[in-house]
């Protein structure tokens, strides 16, 4: 069983810390989640954490079904509010009231290297070389129900690699720039539905899945993030872990639809977690994710 799968349930810890707001920083106490949204839930919503916003380290309401049952029977926990507060309920991108690690990244590489096997290894290292800075806490560093993260891997070239505990996936630092077809793999020839020439265009690369950063590629398999992978890691916290990398935004893998010819996909923007489409000829960010494999 992997390292973040034996991790206490953060919720039992969460109550146990009490409910006021921390303004101490990632030094007190980590509690995290052993049960990932995208792996465990089957489609049961007792698994899909609430994100009413609350005071930092107050405890998250960890499932909408709970909120329900909070909400009707008017036992909802102190520190959280279905009343928004305007001077600290927007998105985090500059709030007071959220914890980024665009301040705080970690500086000493870890978890590269042919004598570490498998991701387990790789977070360790990770954890005993950067300490604090190796580890997002959304129950410390979140307003509403972001997850946690651990870093996986800081390269020799100031890249990093994260690990999305609640789905289990890996997200890389911005890797590479291309158009959508290169960013994606695809190389499918126009036609009279289709206006792109991905076959020319694409010159027969696929950025995710030949990248190997620093000889980690063999316990990671790439891939281009779909429109709805941003939007799940968006609400674990994506934003306030990831370096933003740069203004001209992160391919997706969804085309965005009811456009003539296929022309345009989704490219997600991290400074405020927005989407929006693109021209698939145009050059962009390259972002990926990826299956842990060991």
């Amino acid at each position: 069983m992997r390292f973040y799968t034996l991790m206490t349930i953060f919720l039992v810890l969460g109550q146990l810390m009490g409910c006021g707001e921390d303004v101490g920083g990632r030094n007190g106490r980590r509690a995290l989640e052993t049960t990932t949204q995208g792996a465990n839930n089957n489609g049961n919503t007792n698994l899909i954490s609430s994100h009413m916003h609350r005071l930092r380290a107050t405890a998250p309401i960890p499932t909408y079904l709970q909120e329900i049952e909070f909400t009707l029977s008017n036992t909802l926990p102190p520190g959280l509010r279905t009343i928004p507060l305007m001077e600290i309920d927007d998105e985090g991108t500059h709030a007071m009231n959220v914890m980024t690690m665009q301040d705080s990244r970690p500086s000493t590489i870890c978890g590269v290297g042919i004598n570490l096997k498998g991701i387990d290894a790789r977070i360790n290292d990770c954890r005993l070389k950067n300490i604090d800075s190796a580890l997002w806490n959304g129950y410390l560093s979140g307003a509403s129900g972001e997850g946690s993260w651990q870093l996986v891997a800081l390269t020799s070239r100031g890249k990093e690699i994260w690990l999305d505990i609640r789905t289990g996936m890996v997200w890389s630092d911005a890797e590479a720039t291309g158009n959508w077809c290169m960013a994606s793999g695809n190389a499918q020839e126009a036609s009279l539905d289709i206006a792109t020439d991905c076959k020319n265009m694409g010159e027969n690369k696929n950025l995710c899945h030949d990248m190997n950063i620093d000889g980690i590629g063999s316990n990671i398999r790439w891939r281009l993030p779909t429109r709805n992978d941003y939007l799940q890691a968006d609400l674990n916290g994506l934003r306030f872990v990831m370096p933003l990398g740069d203004e001209m935004g992160f391919w997706t893998a969804t085309m965005q639809s009811g456009k003539p010819g296929r022309t345009h996909a989704w490219v997600y923007y991290p400074e405020q977690g927005t989407l929006e489409a693109q021209v698939l000829t145009s050059v962009r960010g390259v972002r990926c994710i990826g299956a842990p494999v060991n």
